[in-house]
């Protein structure tokens, strides 16, 4: 597990900054305008995280399933008069656990990637950044 995560942040910092290198703006050669550090970091790590961390924070697969199926069983009873006719509701009862992304999961890789994204990609484009010149 421990490899893994060192793997994970090895592989964020250098993701990271191979972005940041790549959409440099206004100086293409040598790197980006210090100003527009925050920026980039934000806009980075943003998608990184959410392309990180999607297995953890996306529905799970099984929920249009389990949807299907009670749907499939409330409209049986309902056409034999057996039950309430209140699919809705009985789906979304039914359903509740199937349906609902693993909280504790998503917030845990959100929050380890998020400091070690911000951190790298913060360092990394101070260190290669360029101060915009008055002049300009």
């Amino acid at each position: 597990m421990a490899s893994g995560a060192a793997a994970l942040n090895a592989a964020a910092a250098v993701a990271v900054f191979a972005v940041l290198v790549m959409s440099s703006q206004g100086h293409p050669k040598t790197g980006p305008l210090c100003s527009d550090c925050v920026s980039l970091c934000s806009t980075n790590c943003t998608a990184y995280i959410a392309s990180s961390c999607r297995e953890q924070c996306d529905t799970p697969s099984g929920c249009q399933d389990c949807k299907n199926q009670v749907l499939w069983g409330c409209q049986d009873c309902c056409s034999k008069g057996t039950c309430s006719c209140d699919c809705n509701s009985t789906i979304v009862n039914a359903c509740r656990l199937a349906c609902s992304p693993r909280y504790a999961s998503c917030q845990s890789c959100r929050s380890g990637i998020t400091q070690t994204c911000y951190s790298t990609c913060n360092s990394d484009c101070n260190n290669n950044c360029v101060k915009k010149d008055h002049g300009c």
